[in-house]
């Protein structure tokens, strides 16, 4: 009898033992499949992060209007997914910023924009009509599509020297308007802005560049500034990022300096012959750009001038009033001069030397000496050339302006109305 006990006894602890082995073996199967189902769901979350990230950067490329706050945008209906979206200017570009989120995980995107330039299809020089015709001298060589005034282009003689193509136009002539493409009614309130106003709003937005050697700040975040009312010298420091550089003086980039993706803002700025970078500089004075410099893209230089109330702004300074590129530079980006009444003179605003390249857009209101090579588009309301003492009115002398040396489709200013595309993905 005791024997019986002992076997029913150890068949019962058998038993409980099987079941507890079925029920972890089936709580183990449960949580994985539960994990599986909640990982998969994440990772379809995420992918769905990333690409509705991307329907909001296609749905600012749309917009044609600032809005300083962040918009909520429904494009699905899902549970715990949303997308936020902002559109702010960057200098002469704008900024594209959205943020996507399901559950608690959240993607991030920021890219600057521009117009979009396609250089078998967008004008690679357009010439204002102002009742004079193109003259080109030398070697001056223009390929691409050329809106020019009514009394179109023809060949000319400085200084003992005729033209020496065998074509006056390598390309499609079309013409011009009494007046440039408008740009985006946002770039001039947000250059006054930068130049009359603009100051960090609080002490936590401030960077100090005396005692930083290198400062980074992400896209991500709040754009950080610095500020000063005396000169700015910047040397032997790496900065780059969201952060804007202002001083109501002047601003110095010495060659020793590493700048990426900023804003420097002054009346006047001076660049160092031998400097590498990659910024917008936005004065009201001057830009000089010193020799062998190479900024990368999309890079920026923009002399504004509000000179509606003041139009005859004139200086004896050198080089006042205007954006001189020296000898062997590159910019590869924009380069414009703008000002808010254009004047009837002779004055030189923006100086493109010999050997020196723009590779990617020009844009001047006002009175442009072409000696290098614009690769890309070149929107100016005259050219002139200033040889033996004489002024030429409309003349190229040895310069080039070709759509060749240039993907075929970049971005550059923002124009009204027009389509617009990815510059550079931020971080």
């Amino acid at each position: 009898m005791k024997l019986n006990l002992k076997l029913k006894s150890g068949a019962l602890q058998f038993t409980v033992l099987i079941a507890v082995l079925i029920a972890l073996l089936l709580s183990g199967l449960i949580l994985y499949a539960h994990t599986f189902i909640y990982m998969k769901e994440q990772s379809k979350g995420a992918i769905e992060n990333i690409q509705l990230s991307d329907t909001g950067i296609e749905y600012l490329l749309k917009q044609y209007e600032i809005n300083t706050d962040t918009l909520t945008i429904d494009f699905v209906k899902k549970e715990n997914q949303t997308i936020k979206v902002h559109l702010s200017q960057w200098g002469i570009f704008e900024k594209a910023f959205t943020i996507s989120q399901f559950r608690e995980k959240k993607f991030v995107k920021t890219a600057i924009i521009g117009s979009l330039l396609n250089s078998e299809e967008s004008p690679t020089l357009f010439l204002q009509e102002t009742q004079n015709p193109l003259t080109v001298v030398g070697n001056t060589t223009i390929k691409g599509n050329a809106y020019l005034p009514t009394q179109g282009v023809k060949p000319g003689y400085i200084a003992g020297n005729s033209y020496y193509g065998s074509q006056l136009i390598y390309g499609t002539i079309r013409k011009s308007s009494p007046a440039l493409p408008k740009l985006n009614k946002n770039i001039i309130d947000v250059l006054i802005f930068y130049l009359e106003e603009y100051e960090p709003i609080s002490q936590e937005n401030y960077i100090n560049l005396e005692t930083n050697s290198k400062i980074t700040v992400s896209f991500k975040e709040k754009t950080k500034g610095a500020y000063s009312k005396d000169p700015i010298i910047l040397e032997n420091q790496e900065i780059s990022g969201n952060i804007m550089i202002k001083s109501d003086t002047l601003i110095r980039i010495k060659k020793t300096a590493r700048l990426k993706d900023l804003i420097l803002i002054a009346p006047i700025i001076e660049i160092e012959q031998g400097t590498i970078g990659n910024f917008q500089a936005i004065a009201s004075k001057r830009i000089t750009l010193g020799q062998d410099c190479t900024l990368n893209y999309p890079s920026a230089l923009v002399l504004f001038q509000d000179n509606k109330n003041d139009p005859n702004i004139v200086s004896s300074k050198p080089f006042d009033n205007q954006i001189l590129i020296d000898t062997g530079t590159i910019i590869k980006g924009s380069v414009c001069f703008i000002q808010t009444k254009e004047l009837p003179d002779f004055q030189t605003l923006m100086v493109l030397e010999k050997e020196a390249r723009i590779k990617g857009q020009v844009y001047c209101n006002g009175n442009f000496e072409l000696k290098g090579t614009v690769s890309g588009s070149v929107y100016t309301k005259q050219f002139i050339a200033n040889q033996s003492g004489s002024i030429f009115l409309n003349h190229i002398y040895n310069g080039t302006i070709e759509n060749e040396n240039i993907p075929t489709v970049f971005g550059g200013i923002v124009f009204e109305a027009a389509p617009k595309t990815i510059m550079k993905w931020l971080y």
